[in-house]
Protein backbone atom coordinates (compact mmCIF):
# COMPACT_ATOMS: atom_id res chain seq x y z
CA UNK A 1 0.00 0.00 0.00
CA UNK A 2 1.39 3.39 -0.96
CA UNK A 3 2.01 5.98 1.73
CA UNK A 4 -0.44 8.90 1.89
CA UNK A 5 2.43 11.31 2.36
CA UNK A 6 5.31 12.27 4.63
CA UNK A 7 6.17 15.35 6.64
CA UNK A 8 9.83 16.19 7.41
CA UNK A 9 10.58 17.26 10.99
CA UNK A 10 13.51 19.25 12.35
CA UNK A 11 13.85 16.74 15.21
CA UNK A 12 12.47 13.26 15.87
CA UNK A 13 8.88 13.09 17.10
CA UNK A 14 8.32 12.09 20.73
CA UNK A 15 4.51 12.30 20.73
CA UNK A 16 1.85 13.07 18.13
CA UNK A 17 -1.94 13.40 17.98
CA UNK A 18 -4.51 14.28 15.32
CA UNK A 19 -7.57 16.39 15.99
CA UNK A 20 -10.97 14.75 15.51
CA UNK A 21 -11.29 15.86 11.89
CA UNK A 22 -7.70 14.77 11.08
CA UNK A 23 -7.04 18.21 9.60
CA UNK A 24 -4.51 19.18 12.27
CA UNK A 25 -1.60 17.32 13.81
CA UNK A 26 0.16 18.19 17.06
CA UNK A 27 3.74 16.93 17.32
CA UNK A 28 6.13 17.27 20.24
CA UNK A 29 9.71 16.77 19.10
CA UNK A 30 12.96 15.81 20.77
CA UNK A 31 14.06 19.44 20.60
CA UNK A 32 11.43 20.37 23.17
CA UNK A 33 8.98 22.15 20.86
CA UNK A 34 5.30 21.66 20.14
CA UNK A 35 4.43 21.95 16.45
CA UNK A 36 0.92 22.34 15.06
CA UNK A 37 0.66 21.08 11.49
CA UNK A 38 -2.22 22.00 9.21
CA UNK A 39 -3.45 19.93 6.28
CA UNK A 40 -3.45 21.96 3.09
CA UNK A 41 -5.52 21.06 0.08
CA UNK A 42 -5.20 17.34 -0.55
CA UNK A 43 -4.37 14.63 1.94
CA UNK A 44 -0.66 14.66 1.04
CA UNK A 45 0.06 18.31 1.83
CA UNK A 46 0.84 19.49 5.39
CA UNK A 47 2.33 22.76 6.60
CA UNK A 48 3.73 23.80 9.97
CA UNK A 49 1.49 26.62 11.22
CA UNK A 50 2.88 27.06 14.75
CA UNK A 51 5.98 26.04 16.69
CA UNK A 52 6.12 26.69 20.43
CA UNK A 53 8.82 26.15 23.03
CA UNK A 54 7.46 23.97 25.82
CA UNK A 55 9.22 25.92 28.59
CA UNK A 56 11.35 22.95 29.66
CA UNK A 57 8.52 20.41 29.77
CA UNK A 58 9.39 16.96 28.42
CA UNK A 59 6.08 15.96 26.89
CA UNK A 60 5.51 12.24 26.26
CA UNK A 61 1.81 12.11 25.28
CA UNK A 62 -0.67 14.44 23.56
CA UNK A 63 -4.43 14.71 23.04
CA UNK A 64 -6.80 17.17 21.33
CA UNK A 65 -9.95 18.40 23.02
CA UNK A 66 -13.29 17.92 21.23
CA UNK A 67 -13.77 20.58 18.57
CA UNK A 68 -16.73 22.00 20.49
CA UNK A 69 -14.20 23.58 22.86
CA UNK A 70 -12.10 25.17 20.14
CA UNK A 71 -8.45 24.36 19.42
CA UNK A 72 -7.04 22.88 22.63
CA UNK A 73 -4.16 20.41 23.05
CA UNK A 74 -3.10 18.73 26.30
CA UNK A 75 0.25 17.09 26.96
CA UNK A 76 1.59 14.94 29.77
CA UNK A 77 5.21 15.32 30.89
CA UNK A 78 7.79 13.02 32.42
CA UNK A 79 8.00 15.15 35.60
CA UNK A 80 4.26 14.81 36.33
CA UNK A 81 3.26 18.13 34.76
CA UNK A 82 0.12 18.40 32.67
CA UNK A 83 0.20 21.20 30.07
CA UNK A 84 -2.72 22.73 28.18
CA UNK A 85 -2.21 24.79 25.01
CA UNK A 86 -5.02 26.82 23.45
CA UNK A 87 -5.45 28.80 20.27
CA UNK A 88 -7.01 32.17 20.98
CA UNK A 89 -9.25 33.78 18.34
CA UNK A 90 -7.71 36.32 16.01
CA UNK A 91 -4.02 37.10 15.84
CA UNK A 92 -3.17 36.00 19.38
CA UNK A 93 -2.47 32.46 18.18
CA UNK A 94 -1.36 29.51 20.30
CA UNK A 95 -0.15 29.83 23.88
CA UNK A 96 0.50 27.72 26.94
CA UNK A 97 -2.71 28.28 28.94
CA UNK A 98 -2.07 26.13 32.02
CA UNK A 99 0.43 23.82 33.68
CA UNK A 100 -1.04 21.50 36.32
CA UNK A 101 1.14 19.58 38.76
CA UNK A 102 -0.43 16.97 41.04
CA UNK A 103 2.37 14.38 41.08
CA UNK A 104 6.13 14.18 40.71
CA UNK A 105 5.84 10.95 38.69
CA UNK A 106 5.28 10.85 34.95
CA UNK A 107 2.02 11.36 33.12
CA UNK A 108 1.63 8.24 30.97
CA UNK A 109 -1.45 9.15 28.92
CA UNK A 110 -4.02 11.93 28.52
CA UNK A 111 -7.57 11.74 27.13
CA UNK A 112 -10.29 14.36 26.86
CA UNK A 113 -13.80 13.22 27.78
CA UNK A 114 -16.59 13.25 25.17
CA UNK A 115 -17.98 16.78 24.77
CA UNK A 116 -21.24 15.95 26.58
CA UNK A 117 -19.24 15.82 29.82
CA UNK A 118 -17.80 19.31 29.34
CA UNK A 119 -14.12 20.34 29.22
CA UNK A 120 -12.91 17.34 31.23
CA UNK A 121 -9.41 15.90 30.90
CA UNK A 122 -8.25 12.54 32.28
CA UNK A 123 -4.57 11.85 32.91
CA UNK A 124 -2.93 8.52 33.80
CA UNK A 125 0.05 8.76 36.14
CA UNK A 126 2.96 6.50 37.02
CA UNK A 127 1.90 6.69 40.70
CA UNK A 128 -1.16 4.57 39.84
CA UNK A 129 -3.72 7.38 39.88
CA UNK A 130 -6.04 8.61 37.17
CA UNK A 131 -6.73 12.28 37.81
CA UNK A 132 -9.51 14.27 36.19
CA UNK A 133 -9.23 18.01 35.58
CA UNK A 134 -12.02 20.38 34.63
CA UNK A 135 -11.97 23.95 33.33
CA UNK A 136 -14.68 26.57 33.70
CA UNK A 137 -12.83 28.79 31.19
CA UNK A 138 -10.42 27.04 28.84
CA UNK A 139 -8.23 30.10 28.27
CA UNK A 140 -7.87 30.92 31.98
CA UNK A 141 -5.14 28.96 33.75
CA UNK A 142 -6.69 29.39 37.21
CA UNK A 143 -9.98 27.84 36.02
CA UNK A 144 -8.35 24.42 35.55
CA UNK A 145 -8.64 22.37 38.73
CA UNK A 146 -8.50 18.80 39.95
CA UNK A 147 -12.08 17.53 39.91
CA UNK A 148 -11.64 13.90 40.97
CA UNK A 149 -9.23 10.99 41.05
CA UNK A 150 -9.07 7.24 41.51
CA UNK A 151 -6.38 4.60 41.92
CA UNK A 152 -6.18 1.83 39.33
CA UNK A 153 -5.81 -0.88 41.96
CA UNK A 154 -9.15 0.16 43.43
CA UNK A 155 -7.38 1.35 46.57
CA UNK A 156 -7.10 4.74 48.19
CA UNK A 157 -3.40 4.14 48.78
CA UNK A 158 -1.04 6.44 46.90
CA UNK A 159 1.78 3.90 46.80
CA UNK A 160 3.00 3.16 43.28
CA UNK A 161 4.03 -0.31 44.45
CA UNK A 162 0.39 -1.41 44.93
CA UNK A 163 -0.96 -4.28 42.85
CA UNK A 164 -2.06 -2.15 39.90
CA UNK A 165 1.26 -0.39 39.45
CA UNK A 166 1.27 2.62 37.13
CA UNK A 167 -1.76 3.79 35.19
CA UNK A 168 -0.59 3.56 31.59
CA UNK A 169 -3.42 4.25 29.12
CA UNK A 170 -6.94 5.70 28.93
CA UNK A 171 -9.98 5.60 26.64
CA UNK A 172 -13.50 6.97 27.17
CA UNK A 173 -16.79 5.36 26.20
CA UNK A 174 -19.12 7.44 24.07
CA UNK A 175 -22.01 8.80 26.17
CA UNK A 176 -25.42 7.16 25.98
CA UNK A 177 -28.76 7.88 27.69
CA UNK A 178 -28.98 6.24 31.09
CA UNK A 179 -25.26 5.43 31.26
CA UNK A 180 -22.83 7.12 33.65
CA UNK A 181 -19.42 8.26 32.37
CA UNK A 182 -17.27 5.20 31.63
CA UNK A 183 -13.51 4.98 31.22
CA UNK A 184 -11.10 2.11 30.57
CA UNK A 185 -7.69 2.39 32.23
CA UNK A 186 -4.65 0.29 31.41
CA UNK A 187 -2.15 -0.59 34.13
CA UNK A 188 1.43 -1.77 34.39
CA UNK A 189 0.69 -4.80 36.57
CA UNK A 190 -3.06 -5.52 36.67
CA UNK A 191 -4.22 -5.57 33.05
CA UNK A 192 -7.07 -3.19 32.23
CA UNK A 193 -10.00 -1.98 34.29
CA UNK A 194 -13.39 -0.38 33.58
CA UNK A 195 -14.38 2.53 35.83
CA UNK A 196 -17.66 4.47 36.06
CA UNK A 197 -18.63 7.70 37.78
CA UNK A 198 -21.23 7.20 40.52
CA UNK A 199 -23.06 10.50 40.69
CA UNK A 200 -24.68 9.87 44.08
CA UNK A 201 -21.32 9.34 45.77
CA UNK A 202 -19.49 11.81 43.48
CA UNK A 203 -16.64 9.37 42.96
CA UNK A 204 -15.32 6.85 40.46
CA UNK A 205 -16.02 3.16 41.08
CA UNK A 206 -14.38 0.04 39.66
CA UNK A 207 -16.92 -1.68 37.39
CA UNK A 208 -14.92 -4.61 36.00
CA UNK A 209 -11.43 -5.98 35.48
CA UNK A 210 -10.62 -7.16 31.96
CA UNK A 211 -8.96 -10.50 32.59
CA UNK A 212 -5.88 -11.07 34.72
CA UNK A 213 -2.19 -10.15 34.29
CA UNK A 214 -1.62 -13.68 32.97
CA UNK A 215 -3.98 -12.98 30.06
CA UNK A 216 -1.50 -10.32 28.95
CA UNK A 217 1.60 -12.40 29.53
CA UNK A 218 2.27 -10.27 32.64
CA UNK A 219 3.19 -7.40 30.29
CA UNK A 220 2.24 -3.80 31.05
CA UNK A 221 -0.68 -2.44 29.06
CA UNK A 222 0.62 -0.15 26.31
CA UNK A 223 -2.71 1.16 25.00
CA UNK A 224 -6.47 0.78 25.31
CA UNK A 225 -9.24 1.71 22.86
CA UNK A 226 -13.01 1.69 23.43
CA UNK A 227 -14.78 0.94 20.15
CA UNK A 228 -17.52 3.29 18.90
CA UNK A 229 -20.85 1.70 19.83
CA UNK A 230 -23.21 2.83 17.02
CA UNK A 231 -26.24 1.10 18.49
CA UNK A 232 -24.63 -2.27 19.17
CA UNK A 233 -26.14 -4.28 22.07
CA UNK A 234 -22.66 -4.74 23.54
CA UNK A 235 -19.38 -2.84 23.83
CA UNK A 236 -15.93 -3.87 22.64
CA UNK A 237 -12.72 -2.72 24.32
CA UNK A 238 -9.28 -3.44 22.85
CA UNK A 239 -6.26 -3.77 25.15
CA UNK A 240 -2.65 -4.00 23.90
CA UNK A 241 0.13 -5.55 25.98
CA UNK A 242 3.36 -6.92 24.51
CA UNK A 243 2.65 -8.50 21.10
CA UNK A 244 -0.96 -9.26 22.05
CA UNK A 245 -4.18 -7.30 21.59
CA UNK A 246 -7.13 -8.68 23.53
CA UNK A 247 -10.70 -7.77 22.57
CA UNK A 248 -13.24 -7.77 25.39
CA UNK A 249 -17.03 -7.81 25.03
CA UNK A 250 -18.97 -5.90 27.69
CA UNK A 251 -22.68 -6.25 28.40
CA UNK A 252 -25.01 -5.13 31.16
CA UNK A 253 -25.32 -2.06 33.36
CA UNK A 254 -22.28 -0.12 34.56
CA UNK A 255 -22.55 -1.48 38.11
CA UNK A 256 -22.97 -5.10 36.93
CA UNK A 257 -20.88 -5.44 33.79
CA UNK A 258 -20.40 -8.88 32.26
CA UNK A 259 -16.99 -9.39 30.62
CA UNK A 260 -16.15 -11.92 27.91
CA UNK A 261 -12.92 -12.33 25.95
CA UNK A 262 -13.90 -11.94 22.30
CA UNK A 263 -10.58 -12.42 20.47
CA UNK A 264 -6.84 -12.60 20.92
CA UNK A 265 -4.85 -10.89 18.17
CA UNK A 266 -1.17 -11.86 17.96
CA UNK A 267 1.61 -9.77 16.39
CA UNK A 268 5.27 -10.40 15.65
CA UNK A 269 6.43 -7.43 17.74
CA UNK A 270 5.21 -5.43 20.70
CA UNK A 271 2.10 -3.33 20.05
CA UNK A 272 2.41 0.25 21.29
CA UNK A 273 -0.74 1.92 19.90
CA UNK A 274 -4.22 0.80 18.81
CA UNK A 275 -7.11 2.72 17.26
CA UNK A 276 -10.59 1.96 15.90
CA UNK A 277 -12.11 3.43 12.77
CA UNK A 278 -15.22 5.60 13.14
CA UNK A 279 -17.55 2.62 12.76
CA UNK A 280 -15.72 0.33 15.16
CA UNK A 281 -15.40 -2.26 12.37
CA UNK A 282 -11.60 -2.05 11.82
CA UNK A 283 -8.84 -2.04 14.42
CA UNK A 284 -5.34 -0.73 13.60
CA UNK A 285 -2.37 -1.83 15.70
CA UNK A 286 1.06 -0.17 15.43
CA UNK A 287 4.01 -2.34 16.42
CA UNK A 288 7.64 -1.91 17.39
CA UNK A 289 8.48 -3.72 14.17
CA UNK A 290 7.47 -0.68 12.11
CA UNK A 291 4.16 -2.17 10.99
CA UNK A 292 0.51 -1.18 11.21
CA UNK A 293 -1.69 -4.27 11.27
CA UNK A 294 -5.32 -3.89 10.18
CA UNK A 295 -7.83 -6.30 11.75
CA UNK A 296 -11.49 -6.90 10.93
CA UNK A 297 -14.02 -9.65 11.78
CA UNK A 298 -15.49 -11.86 9.05
CA UNK A 299 -19.19 -12.74 8.81
CA UNK A 300 -18.77 -15.46 11.43
CA UNK A 301 -17.18 -13.03 13.91
CA UNK A 302 -13.61 -14.33 13.57
CA UNK A 303 -11.06 -11.52 13.60
CA UNK A 304 -8.66 -11.62 10.66
CA UNK A 305 -5.48 -9.73 9.80
CA UNK A 306 -6.51 -8.28 6.43
CA UNK A 307 -3.73 -5.79 5.79
CA UNK A 308 -0.22 -5.03 6.96
CA UNK A 309 1.38 -1.65 6.27
CA UNK A 310 5.18 -1.56 6.63
CA UNK A 311 7.09 1.67 7.17
CA UNK A 312 10.35 2.42 5.47
CA UNK A 313 13.49 1.85 7.60
CA UNK A 314 14.74 5.14 9.00
CA UNK A 315 11.64 7.05 7.92
CA UNK A 316 10.49 7.85 11.44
Amino acid sequence: MAALGSTPLDASAVAAAYNMAHTRLAVFDAGGRLGIWQREGGAKSWALSTSLAAEGLRITCLAWAPTQFGSVVAGGASDGSLAVWTEAPGAAGWRLAAVLKESSLAVQDVAFAPPDLGPLLAAAYADGFVRLFEASELLVAASWELQNQFHVAGSSSSSSSSSGGAATALSWRQPAPGLPPLLVAGTAQAGAQIWFYQQQLMRWQLAATLGSPQDYGSKPVADVAWAPTLGRPSDIVAVAAGPTVLLWKLTGAADSLQVEQLARLQHTAGVWQIEWNMLGSWLAASTDGGEVCMWRPDLSGEWLLLNRITGKPGAA
